[in-house]
């Protein structure tokens, strides 16, 4: 199959807004790529994550993907992605679905029964008694609000 190519004159790009009229020569969809430093790059092939280890029924695994790290949950084991699955933190008491924030190099993750955070400096995950248990979290302009305190 050939490679079809038009040439469009004047070459303006994509529609700035849903409101233009027609026939104003922009360009109306865009696929595959998006808009980075004022101009359309391809998209970055994203690799499927192996999830396979973990058996757990629906909502697992719960995939978070952050500025610096990817954690991957399961009901009661919490996994990082580091060119592969790795296994940070088991036996955790089930609860409800997890919530996670980011700030950096720290994580905070709850489900409703424990509170775990990650450390800055090792990277490694325990459970915290000084985080509330909590069911919702916010990252709010930097601030990190969280509601629905177990008591």
């Amino acid at each position: 199959m050939s490679q079809f190519t038009k040439t469009i004159i004047p070459a303006k790009g994509l529609r700035p807004t849903k409101r233009n009229p027609r026939n104003t020569q922009f360009l109306t969809t865009c696929s595959g790529a998006v808009g980075r430093d004022n101009m359309l790059q391809v998209l970055e092939e994203i690799t499927r994550l192996a999830t396979d280890v973990i058996t757990d029924s629906f909502p697992y695994p719960q995939i978070f993907v952050f500025n610096r790290m990817i954690i991957i949950c399961g009901e009661t084991t919490i996994y990082e992605w580091e060119s592969g699955m790795v296994e940070k933190i088991t036996g955790l008491e089930p609860g409800s679905t997890w919530r996670a924030i980011e700030s950096f190099n720290y994580a905070f993750l709850s489900n409703g029964v424990v509170s775990v955070v990650r450390d800055t400096g090792s990277f490694t995950y325990s459970i915290s008694t000084d985080v509330p248990i909590c069911n919702s979290i916010c990252n709010y302009n930097g601030q990190i609000l969280v509601g629905g305190f177990k008591e």
